[in-house]
């Protein structure tokens, strides 16, 4: 394994030149997340949402001041009505002639009420004195922010994962094309060895086209892979919300995981209480309580304050005003008193809800319930995928040192003319292919280290530490 550890090596030193060279910007794993932090849209739009819910919590503490309201207005009676007032009703006057059967008219009397044009403004204080739903809603508005905080965590963890996950692959697909240029540069010049032999005599021109169609296939993989590289770090950079065109070079080149014995019991309670999927779960469920606890004080009365101060005035000419010569009447009105609400009969529509919020609390517990079943077989099978890439890494490692034997060996007797370019050409696909299965199986191994941190509910703290 020198190779790799001199591949690594030489990764990170030019790494380092292309940094001093064209001003790259060089990131960490943990540089990712910081810029992340600031930079990511998802991330911006969960911490909007926990600045709407403290203000959603200023809304509800609003209730508990005092409330004032002025209303206005102006009206024009196109038709006046009258008040009828029957004839001889109240001692009214009667007719001013009498009936040939001597007794009173009952003419009725019209009197308007009162002129064509109306204003008026009125001032109203309001003071919340019991309201049995206030002290609910400000337990729900302070949970709803704790809602939103957690959720902002989940999708910082989200966003985490996916930029280590993103930042590996690219890290693995620089191996694998430091892996190939190595392998080119041999068959380059084996194959231009070759090529003297065979302007010597000593070599057959089938020699030198297997050894062509070798290095050109090598080339098309050398092609694939920068491909592959290209749009790894697009996606890391995406992900970090950074702009496509920024040049970075990645600092972390030297990943190495430290084996773990990992044992796990089968019961995830204390990795289950980490997750934020699991709090948020938690969070959920008291915001359902806590709505049906409101519906009940629907069932409670209610005593509010109140003041107002109005000014009325009418006249028969067009103004909004009482002037000198308009001839309009005012008047103005004042009063305080107390607003009791008792809620007595609502055809049971507040029983439903209550019974619908004491269902969906049932539910919720239920979902709760599936939920721990479900993150303990997530623990469980990322316990074992990592315990299994941890052995079939060492396995693949000595793959790699037995291909290379057999490449070096296969190459010193393809100088000496004992074997043909036909082994030459197969040993050196053989440890391409095992090489190929080790970076592979190395990219394997780093996802399934993060998808554990991540079923454990550890998924920031084991990035920030790396």
């Amino acid at each position: 394994m020198k190779v790799f550890y001199i591949l690594s090596s030489l990764l990170i030193f030019s790494c380092l030149q292309a940094f001093s060279q064209t001003g790259a910007l060089g990131l960490s794993i943990k540089n990712c997340l910081e810029y992340a932090g600031g930079n990511s849209s998802n991330i911006k739009v969960a911490k909007y949402d926990e600045q709407i819910a403290l203000q959603q919590i200023n809304e509800v503490k609003g209730r508990a001041v005092p409330q004032a309201n002025i209303t206005g207005g102006f009206e024009d009676k196109l038709i006046v009505p009258f008040l009828i007032i029957p004839g001889g009703f109240g001692g009214s006057p009667s007719a001013s002639s009498q009936s040939g059967q001597g007794q009173a008219s009952t003419e009725a009397t019209k009197i308007r009420m009162g002129y064509q044009f109306n204003t008026t403004v009125m001032g109203e204080v309001t003071q919340t004195i019991i309201d049995p739903s206030l002290g609910v809603a400000l337990k729900a508005a302070k949970e709803g922010r704790l809602l939103y905080s957690q959720q902002t965590q989940q999708i910082t963890e989200e966003t985490a994962f996916n930029i280590a996950n993103a930042y590996y692959q690219v890290i693995v697909l620089q191996k694998q094309m430091d892996l190939l240029r190595a392998n080119m540069a041999t068959v380059t010049k084996t194959l231009e060895i070759t090529q003297l032999q065979l302007t010597n005599g000593v070599a057959r021109q089938v020699d030198v086209n297997r050894l062509k169609v070798n290095e050109n296939n090598l080339k098309s993989q050398i092609n694939q892979s920068a491909l592959g590289l290209d749009q790894a770090l697009n996606t890391l950079k995406f992900q970090m919300g950074m702009p496509l065109n920024q040049a970075v070079v990645l600092t972390d080149t030297a990943l190495t995981f430290t084996p773990e014995d990992i044992s796990w019991s089968g019961e995830g309670d204390n990795f289950i209480t980490n997750r934020t999927d699991y709090k948020l779960l938690q969070t959920n469920l008291n915001l359902q309580q806590l709505d049906k606890a409101n519906n009940l004080r629907g069932y409670y009365p209610s005593l509010t304050a109140y003041a107002n101060y109005g000014y009325n005035a009418q006249g028969a000419e067009f103004h909004i005003i009482k002037t000198p010569n308009n001839h309009w009447v005012d008047y103005r009105n004042s009063s305080i008193g107390l607003r009791l609400r008792i809620p007595v009969f609502d055809g049971l529509q507040r029983n439903y809800r209550n019974q619908q919020a004491k269902l969906k609390v049932s539910q919720l517990k239920e979902n709760i319930n599936l939920s721990k079943q479900s993150m303990n077989l997530e623990i469980a099978n990322a316990v074992t995928q990592y315990k299994n890439t941890q052995s079939r890494i060492e396995a693949e490692k000595q793959n790699v040192q037995l291909a290379e034997e057999v490449f070096k060996v296969t190459q010193l007797e393809y100088k000496e003319g004992v074997t043909s370019s036909i082994n030459l050409v197969t040993s050196e696909m053989s440890l391409r292919e095992a090489q190929n299965t080790y970076t592979n199986t190395l990219l394997d191994f780093y996802n399934a280290r993060l998808n554990l941190e991540k079923a454990k509910g550890t998924i920031l703290t084991f990035l920030n530490t790396k």
